[in-house]
């Protein structure tokens, strides 16, 4: 236990925090559960998996055991074929148990289609009938596949259903989806669709019969009215996946031919890190930090706005996580509440009695709050609140759609009544202090390969004719190529471009940036200079870093400029 805490405070844990994990940790076992420091660490936000795997206090959990993932890995379909069954994965090598010898060129085959990167093979002899046993319960308990087989054949029992449910939970998972959408139709149009790195990908096509039972399921586990399918409901359930906790926020909306299910998944234990969040970007780091470290009731604003889908909530996410909310009193107030936030005080608008943002104004003040997490500023009464809650004193950090960052203010504005108007212009220009707009491009996988010679070239010369040479193709680029951790897609992930407007707190740089503000001079991303006391990176400077990385092609880039190449 000593040398793990001595990990986690290598990681970056105070001895506050070390302390509270300690009595979690005294506590579960009290209750008879048992769990780690490390994945109380995680589930407190208190680090990311990124500082747990460098600091290795990780090590034993990279074993995966479990028959679930490792169908994952390598698919049944070839496990039949060779008669043989994963067992084990843990630090690249791969424990199979096989009924027979495995030859050389089926030793290949599976290195060839193994989705996980597997340094070494290891095989454990036996019988024909016990692997064939395993594979059997592995079909029937645990994979998608399997159930939907058992469940056509042998009947919609609940118990199978309430498997399939969480089987479907964990397949998305496992393929990275961040929503899973199920379409209640007839014959032949039900489908369990995945959205993995934007793309969706209809995956299992089901019975009619059986994705309604399977939707009733859902709605049942997730406290919903299974009997009403013609009015739209909100829901929530969890899983546990790997170790850790996730939460999928549920809707349904009626269709006119059947009903669609939409399930986001909402894992807080992998919300990015600043530096995965803005890789190869110390400066927005850096802006960051001074946000989460700021002392005293200054009051301000920050506006994180794009399209819907643009990771506004995880990036609003990842900067709360920042804060002390150990030493802190952080309140959010969300509709609804998307990922559960440790040590914070959530509150979900109850749209029952039809609670507005403004009418919780004097009672959150009397919770003594010091940092305000406004899940959206969507309506008059939302802008009028996060003015009033910055006027006195208070951090408010929200989300807004908007197309960039001068419509923020713009769009912002817009919402407020002409009657309070000019006194809403006031107070805007004076507690704004940080508007990020971002939008996500598909982040390569590593299988990438650099670009050179004549292609580069070719990219070059579209630079110039497309963009007028604002943004340039580099010795960094690097151009899709596919693998088996990708699925043949070239791309895993994605990356936030942003661009970023932060008006620095000091009075003497601020007051140009007011009446700049005041008199409509901030038109145009020019006008966002040093002389009006703003500091303003373009998003054009955020795609060339990322382009000089690495970590982006450069057709995703002319996809986000809107420009088409040839």
């Amino acid at each position: 236990m000593k040398s793990l805490e001595a990990d986690l405070v290598q990681a970056g844990l105070d001895d506050h925090q070390l302390n509270l994990l300690r009595q979690q940790h005294t506590h579960l076992r009290g209750e008879g559960r048992s769990a780690e420091l490390g994945s109380l660490a995680l589930r407190s936000r208190f680090l990311n998996l990124d500082d747990l795997v460098d600091s290795g206090s990780q090590e034993d959990s990279n074993v995966i055991g479990d028959h679930f993932t490792l169908q994952t890995i390598l698919p049944l379909e070839f496990c039949r074929r060779f008669v043989c069954v994963p067992t084990e994965f843990s630090k690249g090598v791969l424990t199979l148990r096989c009924a027979q010898p495995l030859k050389a060129a089926q030793q290949d085959r599976i290195r060839q289609i193994l989705r996980a990167p597997v340094s070494a093979l290891k095989f454990l002899p036996s019988s024909r009938q016990e692997v064939c046993d395993l594979l059997l319960r592995i079909e029937q308990s645990g994979s998608v596949n399997g159930l939907i087989t058992v469940l056509r054949h042998e009947g919609l029992e609940a118990g199978r259903l309430r498997s399939l449910v969480y089987a479907v939970l964990k397949e998305a998972l496992s393929l990275r989806a961040s929503d899973i959408h199920l379409s209640r139709k007839g014959d032949p149009d039900a489908w369990i669709a995945y959205r993995v790195d934007s793309v969706m990908r209809q995956t299992h096509l089901l019975p009619e019969l059986l994705m309604q039972s399977l939707v009733a399921r859902i709605k049942i586990e997730a406290g919903m009215d299974a009997s009403n399918s013609r009015t739209a409901q909100d829901g929530r359930l969890t899983v546990e996946h790997e170790g850790r906790v996730v939460d999928f926020r549920i809707s349904t909306q009626p269709l006119v031919d059947g009903e669609s299910v939409v399930l986001r998944a909402l894992d807080a234990s992998l919300l990015p890190s600043l530096g995965a969040l803005f890789p190869g970007q110390p400066k927005m780091t850096e802006l960051i930090k001074s946000i989460t470290n700021q002392t005293g009731k200054t009051g301000g604003l920050v506006f994180i706005s794009g399209a819907t889908g643009s990771g506004k909530s995880t990036t609003q996410y990842t900067v709360a996580c920042g804060f002390r909310r150990d030493a802190m009193n952080v309140i959010t107030v969300e509709d609804p509440v998307e990922y559960i936030l440790p040590f914070a005080k959530q509150i979900q608008l109850q749209a029952l009695v039809k609670q507005k943002a403004i009418e919780l104004e004097r009672s959150i003040l009397r919770q003594d709050p010091d940092i305000l997490i406004f899940g959206e500023v969507r309506d008059a009464d939302s802008a009028r609140a996060a003015l009033a809650f910055a006027e006195s004193g208070h951090l408010v950090i929200s989300t807004i759609h908007a197309n960039s960052v001068l419509q923020v203010s713009e769009r912002f504005l817009s919402m407020i009544d002409p009657a309070h108007r000019t006194d809403s212009e006031f107070l805007l220009a004076h507690f704004l202090r940080v508007v990020i707009h971002q939008r996500l491009v598909r982040r390569l996988c590593s299988c990438a390969k650099p670009v050179q010679g004549e292609m580069l070239e070719h990219f070059q010369s579209q630079a110039v004719r497309l963009t007028g040479g604002l943004i340039q193709p580099r010795t960094g680029l690097r151009h899709k190529v596919g693998c088996t951790r990708c699925a043949g897609l070239g791309y895993s992930g994605r990356v936030a471009a942003h661009e970023t407007m932060h008006v620095p707190a000091e009075e003497t740089m601020r007051g140009r940036f007011v009446k700049a503000f005041k008199s409509h001079n901030l038109e145009l991303p020019v006008d966002l200079c040093e002389e009006n006391g703003v500091d303003y990176t373009s998003r054009l400077q955020t795609l060339q870093t990322l382009l000089d990385q690495g970590m982006v092609d450069w057709p995703s880039v002319l996809q986000i400029l809107g420009v088409a190449g040839d």
